[in-house]
């Protein structure tokens, strides 16, 4: 009796290991592969310790991820994860584009890329011609302690780099230990308002057209799929009608895109409609990722060409240094989510953006394209939101305020989870680029904006 007792005992575990691993199987590659592909980039791009991804911003995003085991293989460039020693994912690095998820049960890559050397930028100029640190305003750097404070053990900010650009100059800067001016800092969102700039260099190129349907070879396989209305227009105002699951939770389109695909703008580009173009806004990753998608297209259709696109037309003529934008497995840019810069570069674009575009006497976008940029999108209803930007304008609905009622209508950011944020407010001249891995909203920095438009408005009333 004990023995068949004991055999139907076994033969229960067993199932509901089996129905456990199939049926969650997916659910925990896919916390396993955002591991891999965060710890691999925060450690081999930005230097940070694989612990401190972790426990800051991994943790920050889920508290289930604490149960996911890590392991760093230097000779191969390699962070491999697993959840109790089962469904296991890596992620490589490769020089130029950093780190790459492996699609689940590939164990080792080659990625092929070519980096250009390295940018060198003169160590005897202030910033933005240089790297050298200008003289500082000392009571706009003390102000800037405000947002390193942690107010709260539960919900911490994790504040890593602030930096205040005003008339042009850099006026003040601060770091938490272990970051420098140099060390690259994940946007997050934030990279689809760049990707937004590079289309507009094509467009000034005469290669692509916003206002002309997207060219996305899904689309034009049957002469009758009504996708193939969508412009790249509509692309860059979240207005195309596409299907498509932003929420941050187990399975949904977002996190099965970012965690488990290898082609990611082919993912978002297989979704179909839930309405007409221009209908229904609907932010979406993956719609940022389709316009990815058409950038590489237009420059050569491939990795290489699109990583000197960005370099040689974009970074490199601002005098970045620090960025990288990480690819797919299919070799397309993760516009969505997945650029590295040091906070200072990230304010060069904010600086470039406030400028219209020119930079160094050259007008790199078409006129009028930032101004295109940060033209409320009429679907999102509350006029919060351009073409890949959000705004501060004040919504239709009178009984609505704007985003942020403390600052200058004017303001216009570039926005990512977990408090990166590039704001430019060009009624006050001033650029400020914050990054940090803080999980809860709470990272202070309007506040902060606010007090020091108020401070260098005084100041400039007293002079």
């Amino acid at each position: 009796m004990i023995k068949k007792i004991l055999s139907g005992l076994g033969i229960v575990i067993v199932a509901a290991v089996a129905f456990v691993y199939f049926n969650y199987g997916s659910i925990a590659r896919a916390g396993n592969g955002y591991s891999a592909k965060n710890i691999c980039s925060g450690y081999f791009l930005s230097g940070f310790e694989p612990e401190t991804v972790k426990v800051q911003a991994l943790l920050g995003a889920s508290s289930s991820l604490a149960y996911v085991s890590y392991d760093v293989d230097l000779n191969q460039n390699l962070v491999t994860t697993n959840l109790f020693g089962l469904f296991e994912r890596r992620a490589i690095y490769t020089p130029g584009i950093g780190c790459t998820l492996l699609p689940a049960g590939e164990t080792n890559a080659s990625i092929a890329i070519s980096p250009l050397p390295t940018l060198e930028v003169s160590e005897q100029l202030a910033w933005p011609q240089g790297r050298a640190t200008p003289a500082l305003n000392a009571d706009v750097v003390e102000m800037l302690d405000s947002v390193f404070v942690e107010e709260s053990m539960e919900q911490p900010r994790n504040t890593k780099a602030v930096v205040v650009i005003h008339q042009g100059q850099l006026i003040a800067e601060r770091y938490a230990d272990g970051v420098a001016p140099d060390t690259p800092l994940i946007g997050w969102s934030m990279g689809k308002s760049l990707t937004a700039l590079l289309v507009g260099l094509l467009e000034k190129d005469g290669r692509l057209d916003a206002g002309a349907p997207a060219v996305v070879p899904q689309w034009t396989k049957q002469d009758d799929d009504p996708r193939q209305d969508i412009t790249l227009d509509q692309l860059l105002r979240m207005s195309s009608g596409l299907e498509f699951d932003e929420s941050y939770s187990v399975a949904t389109d977002v996190t099965r895109m970012l965690s488990l695909e290898s082609d990611m703008a082919g993912f978002a580009a297989s979704k179909p409609l839930i309405g007409p173009p221009d209908t229904i806004w609907s932010y979406s990753s993956g719609t940022t990722n389709i316009v990815s998608g058409i950038v590489r297209r237009s420059v050569g259709d491939s990795l290489q060409s699109a990583y000197e696109f960005s370099q040689l037309r974009l970074f490199r003529p601002l005098g970045i240094r620090t960025a990288t934008i990480e690819a797919d497995r299919n070799g397309t840019f993760i516009g969505s989510s997945y650029v590295y810069a040091s906070a200072r570069d990230w304010a060069r674009l904010g600086q470039f953006c406030l400028q219209n575009g020119e930079w160094n006497g050259e007008q790199m976008l078409p006129d009028g394209w930032i101004d295109y940029l940060v033209t409320p999108t009429p679907t999102s209803g509350e006029n919060e939101y351009g073409a890949h930007f959000w705004l501060n304008r004040k919504p239709d609905d009178p009984n609505r305020d704007r985003m942020i009622p403390s600052l200058p209508e004017d303001t216009y950011f570039m926005n990512g989870f977990q408090g990166q944020v590039v704001m430019v407010i060009p009624s006050e001249d001033l650029v400020i680029a914050r990054f940090g891995f803080t999980p809860a909203g709470n990272h202070g920095i309007s506040e902060l904006v606010g007090e020091l438009i108020e401070h260098l408005n005084s100041v400039e009333d007293a002079s």
